[in-house]
């Protein structure tokens, strides 16, 4: 009977096997996770242009006038964020939810308010400096900040409930130049301004307003004509130079874009939060001081072209 005599891999022949799969897996890898980041990037800029223009059919059905940053019915210390008042114009909230948020879930605003558990949101410390504030329950997670330069803020929070502050929500025709203007950023409102403070929650004017580069080292921004745009972290958008001569704003030396993007954080505190280029993390954000130093990692209020370079005072 005829053997057929099979040669075996030798150990050699093995390890180059083995080494050009890891070679392979070396090159392949990487690229497979920015194809993975490059999908939810597009589809945050689905997610942005969906919010930015729901904003618009808002302002249309609202004689030209945005919907508010930030509001409350005082009768009833229901406090309503820009993302309630648009809710009725988007297909759902899961437009709110940027991918690349850790945990794809965004920042958790309301907690499980139908339960009345606000544990590890943002109204856990709303309600530490206003009792009886409570969310308007259209939502529960945002991944996006919105300019209060154009969407303003009508709400003071204290013990007894709540009090009103004027800052300006603007119309469309208070906004001369839609395309360089702003209108929501990757971002994040930490709830209270570094991990010692008791209190937080501040959602008047004393806001703590953040971008944050969650996509590749950049983040993705929406404009008040509707258009939307990814910007690297180190070219990030300025809206031009402030108007001269300008009344209501006196910080033009330390200012001297709309948008400004300075870093105020001293590289020690950096190291000690465990922060490199900018934070990462819900916490990384909370661990840099307040006051004084805000805003740390960006600043977006305002409208160009006009003397709104931060919230606008009626």
């Amino acid at each position: 009977m005829n053997c057929r005599l099979r040669r075996a891999f030798t150990l050699i022949e093995l390890l180059v096997v083995i080494a050009i799969i890891a070679i392979l897996a070396a090159i392949l890898f990487p690229v497979f996770a920015q194809a993975k980041e490059a999908a939810k990037k597009t589809a945050c800029i689905s997610n942005m242009r969906q919010l930015v223009q729901a904003s618009m059919m808002y302002t249309t059905d609202a004689d030209g006038y945005y919907p508010m940053g930030i509001s409350a019915q005082a009768s009833t210390s229901t406090v309503f964020f820009i993302f309630d008042h648009i809710q009725p114009y988007m297909k759902n909230t899961d437009i709110l939810v940027c991918p690349s948020y850790p945990a794809n879930k965004g920042q958790d605003y309301a907690g499980n308010w139908r339960t009345n558990n606000y544990t590890g949101s943002l109204f856990q410390f709303i309600r530490t400096r206003c009792s009886s504030c409570k969310p308007a329950g259209n939502f529960r997670y945002a991944s996006y900040t919105f300019n209060l330069g154009v969407f303003g803020m009508l709400l003071s929070p204290a013990p007894s409930g709540l009090v009103t502050r004027n800052y300006m929500v603007q119309s469309e025709s208070n906004v001369p130049s839609p395309a360089i203007t702003l209108g929501f950023a990757d971002g994040y409102f930490p709830k209270r301004y570094n991990t010692t403070e008791s209190v937080g929650g501040w959602i008047d004017y004393w806001y703590k307003w953040e971008v944050w580069p969650r996509h590749s080292s950049g983040m993705v921004f929406s404009y008040m004509d509707g258009h939307v745009k990814f910007s690297p972290y180190n070219n990030m958008p300025k809206g031009g130079a402030v108007q001269p001569n300008c009344t209501n704003y006196n910080e033009y030396a330390t200012r001297p874009n709309y948008y400004d993007w300075k870093l105020r954080v001293s590289a020690d505190r950096m190291r000690a939060c465990g922060i490199d280029k900018f934070p990462k993390t819900e916490a990384q954000h909370e661990c840099v001081p307040h006051p004084g130093s805000s805003p740390n990692f960006g600043d977006m209020h305002g409208v160009p072209e006009t003397c709104v370079a931060d919230v606008q005072n009626f």
